[in-house]
């Protein structure tokens, strides 16, 4: 049979098709992916992805391998790559990178990021041949304990809009470096997915924003402007025991949370352990 390679962009494909190809290769994935079209849907929308500078890969019509690219500015990052079982080891990945990497560079693209888990050597490895630079760790957090509410806590549901403000804020006011899952466009391209929460505190404001599954809870993001760490802990369990009161759940998690972000601080002081770890990766492509 002649080997004939063909690429589409995702806007050119059934997202039925697609996210049915995105769960089978993920399927033995150390970090497995469950999408339906609903869902995959919410995440483009929230993550910046970007449909035209998406990829599938195919080989004599049967797809073996994809790329899925979100674009913010001069930023783009790789929400999820990957090839079929039968592809491994022959190349496909490079030359998808390659592909996703040089289509980029014709955008105002300067710097593409990604994330990997940190046991993923094999992955690790891929990416540093490729040219991608470890920035920092994230840690994804559970925590199952009692923790004491603080009554001095005050939540009021809010939306998107108020979120993203405040968030805006105390990223500027504290200098604080979000991943790409908790900058403030991220919270408000979110829309109605999480609960949203106005929380006032010893004077001031701060936000939080969270979810629920069948079997746990889920913190966002959550942060209040111009405060102590000592405040931000109270903050912080006072968050913690209202998402555990009002959900129901023993268990709550948190995603990927940067190890130099002052929400990883108080998680681990107030009993979170690390359940996964991730590297936080970045090329530059453009000087």
């Amino acid at each position: 049979m002649i080997f004939l390679e063909t690429i589409k962009r995702l806007d050119e494909v059934s997202i039925f098709d697609f996210v049915n190809l995105v769960n089978e290769i993920f399927r033995d994935y150390k970090l497995p992916i469950n999408w339906d079209v609903y869902t995959f849907k919410l995440d483009a929308k929230e993550n910046s992805l970007s449909f035209k500078d998406s990829f599938v890969f195919y080989e004599n019509g049967n797809p073996t391998g994809f790329i899925v690219v979100g674009i913010r500015r001069n930023k783009a990052r790789i929400d999820a790559m990957g090839v079929i079982r039968e592809k491994r080891g022959t190349g496909l990945a490079s030359r998808i990178l390659e592909h996703a990497i040089e289509n980029l560079k014709w955008k105002a693209v300067n710097t593409v990021i990604l994330e990997v888990i940190e046991e993923d050597e094999r992955a690790v490895r891929f990416y540093q041949k490729n040219g991608f630079k470890v920035q920092r760790k994230l840690y994804t957090l559970g925590f199952e304990n009692r923790v004491v509410d603080v009554p001095l806590l005050r939540f009021f549901k809010t939306d998107a809009r108020w979120i993203h403000k405040i968030a805006l804020e105390v990223q500027i006011h504290n200098h604080r470096k979000p991943n790409w899952q908790r900058e403030p466009i991220t919270l408000f391209l979110s829309g109605e997915r999480y609960s949203m929460e106005r929380v006032a505190f010893r004077g001031k404001e701060g936000y939080l924003v969270w979810g629920a599954t069948s079997t746990s809870a889920f913190i966002v993001d959550c942060f209040i402007r111009d405060i102590s760490f000592e405040n931000f802990l109270e903050f912080f369990k006072g968050c913690v025991a209202h998402v555990k009161r009002k959900s129901g759940k023993e268990l709550i998690t948190m995603t990927a949370v940067p190890e130099d972000d002052i929400l990883h601080k108080v998680a681990e002081n107030v009993g979170f352990k690390v359940i996964l770890t991730q590297l936080e990766m970045s090329l530059r492509i453009h000087a």
